[in-house]
């Protein structure tokens, strides 16, 4: 089990941290942890790594990533500084790993805590700009999981992937008296062959509010 430390002005490990930690299993390859906060789920996913790449935009995020690496006795990894994928110009991945802020408000300055929830005016704006990052920086055949929340239109996301010529599909959700969390899993092409898991990629598909029920048609 890996021993992760905190610090005052860091995004500690949360509920959305653990849902996307259920992810974990299926890293492969260069590895990205986009938004790393504490570095958690790179931390995690570094054994079945050949390489992770930590990106956060605080410095204070990257020092604890950089502290919580040494503690778990991880080397295949490096820290790059970032505003999304604004510094990964020419780096590709097989997994990549997203937890963005997701909350919709106004950044009142520039508080961690600010930094680290407020998706945006609606919630979405930042993963948006996630998603729209994928296509330039996911290999050929690779994945990503990322968290979403009912605290925001999910329409919005879900046509944006779709626009992309992304599939998804939703592999956990967590509920909480305001809000769901979803853990979706994106790739290019058809990953599933067994008859029991479905692709999702526009069309005819239909989905609910939350993203976890989906009917494929």
């Amino acid at each position: 089990m890996i021993k992760i430390k905190s610090a005052a002005n860091v995004y500690p490990p949360s509920e959305d941290s653990y849902l996307l930690l259920k992810a974990v299993k299926y890293a492969h390859g260069e590895v990205l942890d986009m938004f790393a906060g504490s570095g958690i789920i790179g931390i995690s996913a570094a054994p079945l790594a050949c390489k992770v790449t930590f990106v956060d935009i605080s410095a204070a995020a990257l020092a604890l990533v950089r502290l919580n690496a040494k503690i778990n006795g991880i080397k295949n990894y490096e820290v790059l500084r970032s505003n999304l994928f604004t510094g990964l110009n020419g780096h590709f991945f097989d997994t990549i790993y997203m937890n963005p802020p997701y909350l919709p408000g106004i950044h009142k300055g520039i508080d961690y805590l600010d930094i680290a929830t407020i998706g945006g005016h609606e919630g979405y704006e930042i993963t948006l700009r996630a998603i729209d990052g994928l296509r330039s920086h996911l290999k050929p055949g690779g994945e990503a999981f990322l968290i979403l929340s009912t605290a925001y239109d999910l329409d919005k996301v879900y046509k944006r992937l779709m626009s992309l010529n992304f599939k998804f599909k939703v592999l956990d959700t967590k509920r909480f008296f305001f809000e769901e969390l979803i853990l979706l899993r994106i790739y290019e092409k058809r990953r599933y062959n067994d008859g029991k898991r479905a692709d999702y990629s526009g069309g005819t598909n239909k989905f609910n509010r939350t993203g976890a029920s989906f009917k494929e048609h």
